[in-house]
Order: C-alpha cells, then structure tokens, then sequence
C-alpha cells in the first residue's frame, strides 16, 4: 500500500478507539514512558497536544515539569513549526493554531537546547512499524524536527493497533529510537547515525 492508503486506514482505525479503551490506553501509556530512563534522566522533554485520537501525553509533560524538567510544545511561528518551552500556565491556556491544533500563546525559541543528550521527544504518528519507521499526517514536520537530532532520544506515542509489519520510507523519513504503546516498549536494534 502506498502512504496516503495507509494514512487513511490507520487514522480510521485510531478514531475508532473507544473512548474509555483510550483512556485505559493512555494510562498505560504514560505509566510505561515514567519508568523509562530516558523519560526519568531527561532534562527537556518536546511533547504534542492530542488531536483527541492520538494518545495523551499532557499528564507526562506536568509531571515532567513538577520534576523540574523543561517542556516544550510545536507552536507554529507563521512560517514553520518551531518548539516553544512552556511552563505549567502555558499548558493550561493552549490556543488553536494552524490546522486548529492547540498550542502555547507565547514563543520561547527551545533551539539551543534540542540537540544534547538528555533531550526526549515524544513523537505522535499515524502508524509504525516493526523497524521503528513512522507514518506522520505527511507535511514532514516531525521529519524536519527529528533530523539532526545529535543524541537525543525520538520516542513514538501510540496505540497498538497503528503497528504495521513495514512502512514505504523514503530518504527524508526519520525511524524512531523508541516506540511506546499501552502493551509494548520496542526500541530500535541497530545504532543510529548521529
């Protein structure tokens, strides 16, 4: 199947989630990311708002900042998609951005700091594979995000039933390092280039 095939059926499968399978799903979730090392260990974690089918992860990113650990969120600044630090009172008061995505008010550039070691990126998808590549919504901003990462850690966000046994890649798509579900912590085998 080529990706926009995929794309569909696999956002019709993650709509089709109950509302009370998801939350039990989200729970896990979030339960599995906390006790890993590099969700403990991290000192910035570059989280996403839920579209309100993909899994939450706003209750990691409270947690993370309760633990004095920097968050950021996509905000979009009118020409692309940049990561923006939030605070406690930015994640309470999201506003529509492009697409009518929620995103913070303000923008606070987190550039410097996105490249280290300790730096997590919680990554939604429509889909991924036994290889860790992900199928995105297909304008590549998490592709733009993720490339050149130096040492910091892509861990994908999703439910069971988006894994696929092999994605179409082409040479801009960017594989995960980790991917969580509510059953499943699968990280990738092989090294990664830097």
């Amino acid at each position: 199947m080529d990706k926009k095939t995929l794309r569909k059926e696999y956002l019709r499968l993650r709509a089709g989630i109950p509302g009370f399978v998801r939350i039990r799903a989200d729970g896990a979730i979030a339960a599995a990311v906390e006790n890993l090392p590099e969700f403990r260990n991290a000192s910035l974690i570059s989280g996403y708002v839920t579209d309100g089918t993909e899994p939450d992860v706003m209750p990691l990113l409270r947690k993370a900042l309760k633990r004095g650990i920097r968050t950021c969120l996509p905000k979009w600044n009118g020409t692309e998609y940049i990561l923006s630090l939030t605070e406690e009172e930015d994640l309470s008061r999201l506003v529509p951005g492009k697409w009518g995505i929620m995103e913070p008010v303000s923008t606070r550039p987190a550039e410097t700091e996105l490249r280290a070691g300790g730096v997590l990126y919680l990554v939604p998808g429509v889909a991924f594979d036994e290889a860790l590549n992900r199928l995105g919504r297909g304008g590549g901003i998490y592709d733009r995000i993720l490339n050149g990462r130096g040492d910091a850690t892509a861990l994908g966000i999703f439910y069971e039933c988006q894994q696929c046994l092999a994605l179409p890649t082409e040479s801009h798509d960017v594989p995960l390092d980790i991917v969580v579900t509510e059953s499943a912590v699968r990280r990738l085998c092989k090294k990664r280039d830097a």
